[in-house]
């Protein structure tokens, strides 16, 4: 029953209990049915004009159908994240058949496109799982959404898709980095310096994402859901293909093919390990990295043969000497931690 239709009922159920129009009223008195009808009318406006303003801020939620929605071309999520058997999605799925919709997917309106109405701004899973609902009900099975009317230029679509996704920490490294490359090759950021200023991280940061996004097709392979690939592994998985690419792709290989698969950390510490310096390829050029902060180079990090050399660019010697210290600090406790618990 509509709101609506409420209001209707609840006048007719007073106007049943009002005086007879035909009985004198006292003068100037409306009768009831006419006051009643010009509320109503009143109300109806309120409620049309409070409809135009959401809607004009982007607030207005739709009743679609899933068919009617497509996705993005810079959706961020794995394909794997859409599988049936899929765990998450899975969840997701039976929470939806179970509870309803409890939050909205965002769109934006399509044009020129007559098979869709609207365009995903953020809710993929959310719109793929309404999809496999709407094929297995009877009568299909609608997707709630909140027409934003703001996200019209790409850069505004993909930043809201990343907070959406960042407040609840929910994309794996692997398909950060793969988001972060897509923004960068569709031109939605000209720099990899800009991209970071805009989502508010360090350059060095992107640049971790994007390393584990640019591995190679049969290192990712040797894992067995390459959203399981960590962060921390990025400049380990680099540089052991720097060294010795031939054999990091052979254990690569190898791994793929292992029966049951091994886990994540077990296959990072084998490709890892196969591209280390062996006793003939030792005392190999060191490898330097280059931090920037807006633009400028801010520190320059030197590794080789298990030591490494910082050299800061922007800071006076007392920010240096402090840095160092705290440096210094906490390489202390996670080499007691590392002794003591015996972690890797």
């Amino acid at each position: 029953m509509s709101k609506t239709d409420d209001i209707h009922r609840a006048i007719l159920a007073k106007a049943s209990q009002a005086p007879s129009p035909r009985l004198p009223s006292l003068p100037g008195a409306k009768p009831y049915v006419a006051e009643a009808g010009q509320r109503l009318a009143e109300g109806l406006r309120e409620e049309n004009q409070r409809l135009k303003a959401e809607r004009a801020a982007g607030m207005l939620v739709l009743r679609l159908d899933p068919k009617r929605v497509r996705a993005t071309e810079f959706i961020n999520r794995h394909e794997r994240a859409f599988l049936e058997s899929d765990p998450k999605f899975i969840e997701l799925k039976d929470s939806l058949r179970t509870h309803g919709q409890e939050q909205p997917i965002r769109v934006r309106p399509v044009t020129g496109d007559p098979s869709v109405d609207f365009e995903i701004v953020s809710g993929h899973r959310r719109h793929r799982a309404c999809l496999v609902l709407d094929a297995e009900t009877e009568g299909g099975f609608p997707i709630f959404a909140l027409a934003d009317g703001k996200a019209s230029e790409s850069r505004d679509l993909v930043l809201k898709m990343y907070r959406e996704n960042e407040e609840r920490a929910d994309l794996s490294a692997f398909e950060k980095g793969t988001m972060f490359r897509q923004w960068l090759s569709g031109g939605v950021f000209a720099e990899q310096g800009e991209l970071a200023t805009a989502i508010g991280v360090s350059d060095a940061t992107v640049t971790k994402y994007l390393q584990i996004a640019e591995l190679p097709s049969s290192v990712i392979a040797a894992f067995s859901d390459p959203r399981d690939i960590a962060v921390r592994w990025s400049h380990d998985l680099v540089k052991a293909l720097k060294a010795h690419p031939a054999k990091v792709e052979e254990v690569a290989l190898r791994l793929a093919n292992t029966s049951p698969r091994p886990d994540a950390g077990t296959v990072a510490r084998a490709l890892i390990a196969s591209g280390e310096a062996t006793k003939e390829s030792r005392g190999s050029p060191s490898r330097e990295q280059a931090i920037k902060i807006d633009g400028r180079v801010a520190l320059r990090l030197q590794r080789r043969d298990g030591r490494f050399t910082l050299k800061f660019y922007q800071l006076d010697k007392k920010a240096q000497r402090e840095i160092t210290e705290e440096i210094l600090e906490l390489a202390e406790r996670r080499v007691r931690e590392r002794l003591k618990g015996g972690g890797t």
